[in-house]
């Protein structure tokens, strides 16, 4: 308990200044300094030889070599062997310690044991430090003892499969306009639903749309988007997905399917494993330390001994830039080298292999295409020398490829990778083609000039070459346009051309990142896509200006687009500025650094579109409320060339139980009403929890009763009547730190323990459980039968409710979590005649002093 907590320092910081800092003999304590009536003063020799702390069960977070791993209650138990002053040891079995990673020697004799292990004893060179005031557990234990030594790791049997549950999330929008120049209302509609059931670790999820329209374009139309089951599968670090979804898209085009997907999922690996870092090899003189440096900044450090050492488990940093290796021996000698990194998206680390496969009946939205039944396996494998293998195949009756590449970092040079695809197919008209699709991606940055590759790429296709999406059309050419209620056909406006005929030729795609000034950047992406046997092109280009002068950030943009089938570009520019008043102006501050700050910004843009309208919009944007869960957007515009003025007024509020927003919109020929409401609905064994949106994963808070506590760092997030709250977009396979603002509890709720730690699997709904006392706070003043008060240092507890306190001065103890009437269990000494038992009640007489009631209570028995 918090507040109990705090008397006990008190206590112990009373007690330890009494002490005499100069001895030649063991101190003592004379209870007189408290009272010369040794009656007064609890039994208190423990800490008069240095015993320290009480033993018994702490609630405590537990660090291993500084890094936190969780919070937990432990057992402490007297032991001579601690150096921390508390006299205390906690007692982990052999199954909680492989729980942080530690495995004993395989020759210990308490490996298959459930009792405590003495882990000064069994481990060499570890050390213990309990910090009894913070309630932390310091474990420091050798990095050979770690039977995994990897950074970041966390074992399986530490990841939640969550809870079994319902889960809704739903989106509703509304739009009412008017078009004042044909006289014509509008009313639309939209609902987005997304249920979903977990039972242990199987997710079943589906994702349903209705629309409803009047005026022009009168619909009302249901539609089943996609439907699908998912289960991760841990023993082989991968993910099962049966029903609808899509392919990744790594090495051939990514595809809709229906049917079943396992490939492998880099979320179950740590941090230092995911992605691609390459290896790195050194040799030590002596014990040395080893610090890893990228672009100035330490991003690895460690103790090597003498001899070869490697590196492999660095974090996958930046797509690219050197790594300056340093080796400092012990006697202060540095030896210095630089180990090129540049990355592009397909390599892996030495030995790791990723896999995909797939089974099932080919899904688009189009009308157009027909549902073949299809397979695909993908293969990707890290060699050493930092190489990486890949390969794959996709088959149906009218289609078969293969795939084959190599990619690889080549140090100062920078990161390529380079495939081929040979595919079969049969076209709609029943023409059978063969031919080769070879693409190039390269990524580098150059460190001196701040330029950065992030990824160019050229694929070249020859003649007779086409995907399984392109050979799925049931006809050689086509029209579409793509809407929410699907697609329409052979409309000539705003088209989706294909035609099979014109196959793909050459794609050109290049993103590159140039570091200006150190407050600006200059960048470029763009792709160009040509076909055989016409000029018909696909186009998109954007180079762009972003940078900052103080707080105020500008970005100028240019973008030109050109698809298929469509007469001239589309062309666009934008200047956008945005200042924030606030800090500026040194308005709305607060000394307070845990309060939060409303916001407030002025900003201005300037565009043009392709028709030559120039558009100009100013305005003002922010939050409000003590939690920031209230945006605001208001805009005024001005259109040349005869458009007119506009504006627009809106404001979203993210609540306890949804988030809403409306806004208001006009032109000179038109307004607009806008209204949306979206949440999320959890049934669970505790009732159901209204909440803000859901994400794919999310934690279910439990305070029992606690009602309108805070979530810190979750704007708008309270637990409700119950004391339940949804925290959404959990990290996966991480510790989720959960953590409930303790300045938001009522008068009669404490908490043990304000923050939670929890590592959901995917798709999980885990339960972070706080234990709550939810009671009277009261100071009682107890007395013996012949009036004498309790002695100081006594132990008080109310066992019916798990609550105590400690006696202080006069007979007074403090302690939360009261029913209105109960026991009271005193104790200061081992004797019968050192305890007693109080009746107490607590009502409308009571006094009371911000929100502590004062009360009296006389011991009622001797035991």
């Amino acid at each position: 308990m918090l507040k109990s907590k705090t008397i006990i320092f008190n206590l112990y910081f009373v007690l330890g200044s009494f002490y005499s800092s100069i001895s030649y003999a063991d101190s003592f304590f004379n209870p007189n300094l408290i009272s010369s009536i040794d009656s007064e003063v609890a039994d208190l020799s423990r800490f008069d030889k240095g015993e320290g702390q009480p033993e018994g069960i702490y609630s405590v977070e537990i660090y291993v070599n500084n890094e936190y791993i969780e919070t937990k209650s432990i057992p402490f138990y007297e032991n001579n062997k601690s150096s921390d002053g508390t006299g205390l040891l906690p007692c982990l079995n052999n199954k909680e310690l492989k729980n942080i990673g530690v495995s004993l020697n395989e020759d210990s004799k308490k490996i298959n044991s459930k009792e405590c292990i003495d882990i000064l004893d069994e481990i060499e060179k570890s050390n213990i430090r309990f910090d009894f005031e913070s309630q932390k557990l310091f474990l420091s234990i050798p990095q050979v003892m770690f039977k995994n030594n990897v950074r970041g790791y966390i074992p399986p049997e530490k990841w939640d499969n969550g809870i079994n549950a319902f889960l809704l999330n739903y989106n509703f929008t509304g739009r009412n306009s008017k078009n004042f120049k044909d006289n014509i209302n509008n009313n639309n509609y939209f609902l987005n639903l997304n249920p979903g059931i977990n039972v242990g670790s199987w997710r079943l999820r589906n994702e349903s749309t209705w629309m409803y329209a009047s005026g022009e374009n009168n619909q009302n139309k249901w539609r089943n988007i996609r439907t699908y089951v998912q289960k991760p599968i841990i023993p082989l670090k991968a993910e099962l997905t049966v029903g609808d979804s899509f392919s990744s898209g790594i090495i051939f085009d990514s595809l809709g399917f229906r049917g079943a997907k396992l490939e492998s999922d880099d979320n179950m690996l740590p941090d230092s494993m995911r992605g691609f870092a390459p290896t790195i090899k050194g040799i030590a003189n002596s014990n040395a330390i080893v610090t890893v440096k990228q672009n100035g900044f330490v991003i690895y450090q460690i103790s090597v001994p003498p001899g070869a050492f490697e590196i492999k488990d660095l974090y996958a940093t930046s797509s690219s830039g050197n790594l300056d290796v340093v080796i400092k021996e012990n006697n202060g000698e540095i030896t210095q080298f630089v180990v090129p990194y540049s990355n592009v998206p397909i390599l892996q680390r030495e030995g790791r292999l990723k896999y995909e496969f797939i089974g099932g009946e080919f899904r688009s939205g189009s009308d157009f295409q027909d549902k073949p039944n299809f397979g695909q396996l993908n293969l990707i494998y890290g060699l050493p020398y930092n190489l990486t293998l890949y390969g794959g195949s996709q088959f149906s009756n009218n289609y078969q490829a293969y795939a084959i590449g190599l990619g690889g970092n080549l140090g100062n040079l920078g990161a390529i990778s380079a495939d081929v695809i040979q595919a079969n197919s049969i076209l709609p008209n029943d023409e059978h083609k063969k031919g080769q699709s070879f693409r190039l991606l390269y990524a580098k940055s150059i460190n001196s000039t701040g330029t950065n590759f992030q990824i160019m790429g050229y694929r070249y296709s020859t003649q007779g070459y086409y995907t399984l999406n392109e050979v799925s059309y049931n006809k050689m050419e086509g029209r579409e346009i793509i809407t929410s209620d699907g697609i329409i056909r052979d409309n000539e406006s705003l088209s989706n051309y294909y035609n099979l005929n014109y196959s793909k030729k050459g794609r050109f795609q290049v993103n590159i990142n140039q570091q200006v000034t150190d407050n600006s950047s200059l960048y470029l992406l763009g792709s160009y896509q040509n076909y055989w046997r016409t000029t018909e092109t696909e186009q998109l280009w954007q180079i762009g200006y972003n940078g900052n002068i103080k707080q105020i950030n500008y970005s100028l943009n240019f973008s030109k687009s050109k698809s298929p089938g469509m007469s001239g570009d589309n062309k666009n520019i934008a200047f956008n500025i945005s200042i924030p008043i606030n800090d500026l102006f040194n308005q709305n501050r607060v000394n307070d650094l845990n309060a939060s700050r409303n916001s407030m910004y002025a900003v201005y843009s300037m565009n043009r579109s392709n028709d030559n309208v120039w558009v100009q919009q100013a305005g003002l944007t922010g939050t409000l409320l003590e939690d920031n869960n209230l945006n605001y957007n208001i805009q005024q515009g001005y259109a040349h060339n005869g458009g007119g003025y506009s504006g627009m007024v809106y404001a979203n509020y993210k609540g306890k139980y949804a988030n809403l927003g409306s806004g208001y919109n006009y032109n000179n020929d038109w307004h607009e009403l806008n209204y949306n409401l979206n949440g999320g609905v959890v049934a669970h064994s505790g009732g159901i929890t209204l909440s803000q949106p859901l994400g794919d994963t999310n934690i279910l808070i439990k305070a029992n009763d606690a009602n309108n506590i805070r979530v810190e760092n979750a704007n708008g997030i309270l637990t409700n009547n119950k004391g339940y709250a949804v925290l959404p977009y959990a990290s996966i396979y991480k510790n989720n730190r959960v953590s409930l603002d303790i300045n938001s509890l009522g008068e009669n709720i404490e908490l043990e323990n304000a923050i939670m730690n929890v590592i959901p699997t995917k798709g999980a709904l885990v339960q972070a459980n706080f234990k709550t006392n939810i009671g009277y706070r009261a100071i009682v003043n107890l007395k013996k039968k012949n009036g004498a008060i309790i002695p100081f240092g006594a132990m008080v507890i109310d066992e019916s409710r798990s609550v105590s306190g400690i006696v202080g001065d006069n007979g007074n103890v403090f302690i939360s979590g009261l029913a209105p009437i109960g026991k009271l269990k005193a104790k200061w000494g081992r004797m019968e005649d050192q305890q007693c038992t109080f009746d107490y009640e607590i009502n409308d007489k009571s006094s009371k002093e911000k929100g502590i009631y004062f009360i009296s209570s006389t011991c009622q028995s001797d035991k």
